[in-house]
């Protein structure tokens, strides 16, 4: 009896130990989507996250027309609504590095991607007289309002990581994006 009871013990230690040990490993994102290849290209966070909640975004070597779009859902993400726009370059030149802070405007999850906007360049817009002109896309766009750009396929991530509360991710050959949630005292 005294025997069944240490082992009872010991096993119980190990199933908290093998719990805590989880929970310490677990990750605040995850890849939601890979493309064909196996490589990741639509992330998300793995638990819902609360309004004011914040994502510092830091990019390094990002090309120039290098956005990441952000996607919010509630608990159970039958449908993401776009929320924000973030260019992954930097607006001043001779730097490689660009840092954004992005407050979280709602409770639920976050999903994201990194796009390429390759097809925007040539898009055709209306002036005031009528004529048709073409929006260049250069160092000093902003993104006021989210916009979905149909005409670009989400980029797959050639590598990524994850652990605690940072993903990074690597596109092409140097151009590294982490995304991190903030501690509460940042």
């Amino acid at each position: 009896m005294f025997f069944s009871r240490i082992v009872l013990t010991a096993m119980l230690a190990g199933l908290c130990w093998a719990q805590v040990a989880r929970a310490a490993d677990a990750s605040a994102f995850d890849v939601l989507v890979n493309n064909h290849d196996g490589k990741p290209v639509m992330f998300q966070s793995t638990s819902t996250l609360k309004k004011g909640d914040v994502i510092n975004v830091h990019a390094f070597n990002a090309r120039p027309v290098m956005i990441m779009q952000i996607a919010m859902c509630d608990a159970d993400c039958p449908h993401m609504h776009l929320v924000k726009t973030i260019p992954l370059f930097p607006y001043y030149a001779g730097t490689a590095v660009a840092n954004q802070k992005f407050v979280i405007p709602e409770n639920g999850h976050v999903s994201f991607w990194v796009q390429e906007l390759g097809g925007v360049v040539s898009t055709p817009i209306i002036t005031m007289d009528g004529a048709w002109s073409v929006n260049f896309v250069n160092r000093f766009m902003s993104f006021a309002t989210p916009m979905l750009y149909q005409d670009s396929q989400p980029m797959p991530a050639s590598a990524a990581t994850m652990d605690d509360n940072t993903l990074r991710a690597r596109y092409f050959h140097r151009t590294f994006i982490t995304v991190r949630l903030a501690d509460s005292n940042s």
